[in-house]
């Protein structure tokens, strides 16, 4: 696996992986299969929806549908963002993370511990969380007619806060990284400097020099939080 540590303002990193097809969300459960077993699958299910439904809006196309089901997406899309590396990392025992080239290589290993630390922290909080607000929902909704939606989401951030603690602590942990530094990567500080339209032309270009199709949407979403 490649992780690509892209600066998203003058002092400060996300790490980015390329969105990839999961092959076991068009997958049926399998027959038999417990209740976590059932969640996981419609987790996966929902994961495949929300991402078609961020790379539309990134592509500037219309949605499709509305209501609080198409709300919930847009969020559940924005966990997905988030939380992608993390949830990769779970299967990983060797990993790759590339660098702007104006840092060494102990530098970018120490950004990418560091927020490996975090997240650990941050998303079991965030599971222990979700999961009293799922034990109190369901309960809450279970005589409301139609699909208990409200409990559905929080239980898939319950899985998403899951597999994304297991992923940080194991990249924190067990992951072999290796480094490589990359000039394009470097150029991306320099492309959040322009005005808008031009920012994005720059992006577009340095995700196709790298092969990344949806850098320039990921930049210039979490480059707005910095």
């Amino acid at each position: 696996m490649i992780a690509y540590l892209v600066p998203a303002g003058d002092r400060r990193y996300q790490l980015y992986v390329e969105p990839v097809e999961d092959p076991e969300a068009a997958a049926g459960p399998v027959e038999g299969a417990g209740w976590w077993s059932r969640q996981v699958h419609k987790f996966r299910a929902t994961l495949a929806e929300a991402e078609q439904e961020r790379l539309r809006r990134e592509r500037g196309e219309p949605g499709r549908g509305t209501g609080l089901w198409q709300a919930v997406l847009r969020r559940m899309a924005e966990a997905i963002a988030e939380q992608r590396l993390l949830w990769h990392l779970r299967h990983q025992t060797r990993a790759e993370v590339t660098h702007p080239d104006d840092m060494d290589a102990s530098a970018a290993l120490g950004e990418v511990r560091a927020e490996f630390a975090r997240d650990v922290s941050k998303h079991l909080r965030w599971l222990i969380i979700n999961v009293i607000i799922v034990a109190i929902t369901g309960p809450l909704f279970f005589l409301v007619p139609g699909p208990n939606v409200v409990s559905w989401y929080f239980t898939f951030r319950a899985i998403g806060h899951f597999f994304s603690w297991r992923g940080a602590r194991k990249g924190l942990r067990d992951v072999e990284w290796r480094t490589t530094a990359s000039a394009p990567l470097t150029q991306v500080r320099s492309a959040l400097r322009l005005p808008a339209h031009e920012r994005r032309l720059q992006l577009l270009a340095i995700g196709d020099a790298l092969g990344l199709r949806h850098l320039a949407g990921f930049v210039e979403r979490v480059a707005v939080r910095s």
